[in-house]
């Protein structure tokens, strides 16, 4: 209360309101030199009392707009002072930046927002921006940065709360990939004043990006056929000399052939993450049995198990599991890339088990491919699906890190989730799951 009247004896002496304090007073003085005249006393008695009344309702009223004036010309000093601060922030940034009122009435723009628009501030600020300014050329850049969804084509989109993230591809006035992320502006009375927006031109990112993955195609094209020929002449050599080939010998032809398949599995390997980050990494959906085929995975790599002595068990769920909708090879390849792993870490002697369950508060399945390995240290968990990451384990393997990066994006093209534990010296235990109804599929599959 005393901040209330300190606050209203400040703003009521200024110049502004000096003008409101005095006629409130002559106001008052008018009444009480009514109220003395004499023989008019007991004439006007009663016309005075209202007069009271209606001066002292006028009085309160001009002191209650007073204060209102106060309270108005305060929030505005602070949303300039905002302004200005948020103004300085935005010039400071090199990304392109614009912030506007929920009306969509341009408040503040950067210079990189004018540079990749081609847009003055002056043309802009006060502007108010609509959805029909699309057809208008000077805002083919501008409207699609405001209005994602104006945008030719939306790579990729997160709406679910702020900030929100969308990634979008322009065509004219030239080819743009631009990521944008939207914030709300929120006043101190917890009101949407407006909204932020930071945009990350991403056109020399995605340029970039393309020469790589159309050198590594070439790469693996090229590296593909030599290899895939030369696996079918070890192979050929294998068999033709196995009756003539000492212990020693065999063995040598055994690495070859064992580095030849890892050469070729790395090839595969990174001509589907090319193939996954251009959005060409074809599915296929149809009705398929998942134990049946998991029971082809554990029947191909039983042999690599059986080399480094480790046991491949897999519990059956009860009751079996019906077919459901999914994608067969790419499935099979998520699997095969977790038992792989599995025995890779695995000690001498140690177990893979793979487990199948329903989880119980939606309809999906659940995957489980638990090993007795080394175990993964838990500072790099981060990375652990990270496309070229192999974790730094007191064991050499082969590989070049494509595999979990590979399963995630078959998992989550799926609608599913990956993800593991693990205890350093006690094994690791990988995750995932896939909707049993279709209807759970995303979208863009």
């Amino acid at each position: 209360m005393l901040f209330f009247f300190e606050k209203l004896k400040k703003h009521l002496f200024s110049k502004q309101f000096l003008p409101y304090l005095i006629l409130g007073i002559l106001l008052v003085l008018q009444f009480f030199v009514s109220y003395s005249e004499g023989s008019l006393f007991h004439i006007y008695i009663i016309d005075q009392k209202l007069l009271l009344v209606f001066h002292l309702i006028l009085f309160t009223l001009w002191t209650w707009g007073a204060v209102i004036n106060i309270n108005n010309i305060d929030l505005v000093a602070r949303l300039d002072l905002e302004k200005n601060q948020i103004n300085a922030m935005l010039n400071s940034i090199s990304d392109p930046a614009i912030a506007y009122s929920k009306d969509f009435e341009v408040i503040l723009v950067n210079p990189a927002l004018e540079t990749i628009t081609g847009l003055s501030k002056q043309d802009l600020i006060g502007k108010i921006l609509s959805p029909e300014l699309i057809s208008d050329s000077r805002y083919q850049v501008l409207i699609p940065i405001v209005f994602p969804s104006l945008a030719p084509t939306i790579i990729e989109q997160s709406l679910d709360n702020y900030p929100q993230r969308t990634k979008i591809k322009l065509f004219e006035p030239q080819e743009m990939v631009l990521d944008i992320i939207t914030t709300k502006v929120i006043d101190e009375r917890g009101k949407l004043y407006g909204f932020l927006k930071i945009v990350h031109n991403l056109t020399r990112e995605e340029e970039l990006k393309k020469t790589q993955s159309d050198f590594i195609t070439v790469a693996a094209h090229q590296l593909r056929t030599p290899l895939s020929g030369l696996s079918w002449l070890l192979q050929t050599l294998s068999d033709e000399t196995k009756d003539i080939l000492n212990s020693t010998q065999k063995q040598i032809l055994d690495n070859a052939q064992k580095a030849l398949e890892e050469s070729i599995k790395t090839v595969e390997g990174l001509l589907e993450v090319v193939q996954i980050e251009e959005g060409k990494f074809g599915f296929q959906f149809i009705e398929s049995d998942l134990e049946k085929i998991i029971e082809e995975v554990l029947t191909m790599l039983e042999p690599r198990a059986q080399q480094n002595n480790i046991k491949l068990i897999f519990y059956r769920p009860q009751p079996p599991l019906k077919p459901f909708v999914f994608d067969p090879v790419k499935i099979k390849s998520v699997i095969e890339i977790l038992v792989d792993n599995a025995i890779k870490y695995n000690i001498p002697n140690g177990e893979v088990r793979i487990k199948v369950t329903l989880l119980t508060d939606k309809p999906f399945v659940c995957l489980v491919v638990e090993d007795t390995g080394i175990g993964i240290p838990k500072d790099q968990f981060k990375n652990l699906f990270q496309k070229f990451f192999r974790a730094n384990v007191k064991k050499e393997t082969s590989g070049i890190g494509l595999g979990l990066y590979i399963a995630k994006n078959i998992v989550e093209r799926h609608g599913g989730q990956i993800w593991a534990t693990s205890e350093e010296g006690r094994g690791s235990i990988f995750y995932f799951t896939l909707p049993l109804e279709a209807q759970y599929l995303p979208p863009q599959i």
